[in-house]
């Protein structure tokens, strides 16, 4: 996790929606002179018996800024918040109870740019403690679920399904898992991390 990964821009393009009418995607690196808002998240990994897994929330519907969508615990920096990485953790406790001294932040992934919103995202990893209980804010937060990396990583998880964005027709790459579709930002965050692993849409896992 602490070294960059060198294909981390298409891995994150790969993951922005295509419109099917231009071939046109979304991108994930800003225009210089973009006037982005900046926002920190963190990747939660628990380490189970049966192996590791990763930590989303259901964000509610009433939410401003991408509302109900899977996503990682995270938001915009406030006064008090020293770092990016201050934001990340605080933002964990207020959103599902998770104390920072339960954390071992492990890395940082690349910044994820999210255009609809103008959000420059640094996603940091930290892996809990066995202790950690999440509870979730239900103003903000509908559902917390996990997933396996087994899983996540498994054939069956990517699909490319096509809805319509604004009356057009997207062809959306998305992990399919858990009864979930997990799109997006939120995606292509996922992929960046399995991808330091080893994993290509369409691979397998070892053993």
């Amino acid at each position: 996790m602490a070294k960059p990964l060198d294909c981390w821009r298409e891995v994150y393009e790969s993951f922005s929606p295509v419109d099917l009418r231009t071939g046109e995607r979304r991108p994930r690196v800003p225009e210089p002179g973009t006037d982005c808002r900046r926002a920190a998240v963190l990747v939660p990994i628990m380490l189970a018996s049966e192996g590791a897994r990763v930590v989303y929330t259901l964000r509610t519907g009433e939410l401003r800024d991408h509302a109900g969508q899977v996503s990682f615990p995270g938001g915009t920096p406030e006064p008090q918040d020293r770092s990016l990485l201050a934001t990340a953790l605080r933002e964990a406790e207020e959103e599902v109870d998770l104390e920072s001294d339960l954390v071992e932040i492990i890395g940082e992934l690349e910044d994820m740019y999210i255009p609809p919103s103008r959000f420059l995202v640094r996603p940091f990893v930290g892996l809990l403690q066995e202790e950690a209980e999440l509870v979730l804010a239900p103003e903000e937060v509908e559902a917390i679920f996990s997933v396996s990396m087994e899983e996540l990583m498994s054939p069956e998880a990517f699909k490319k399904v096509i809805w319509k964005r604004e009356g057009r027709p997207h062809e959306v790459p998305i992990f399919a898992v858990r009864g979930h579709e997990i799109w997006g930002a939120t995606a292509a965050m996922t992929a960046g991390l399995l991808a330091r692993l080893g994993w290509e849409p369409g691979s397998t896992t070892e053993g």
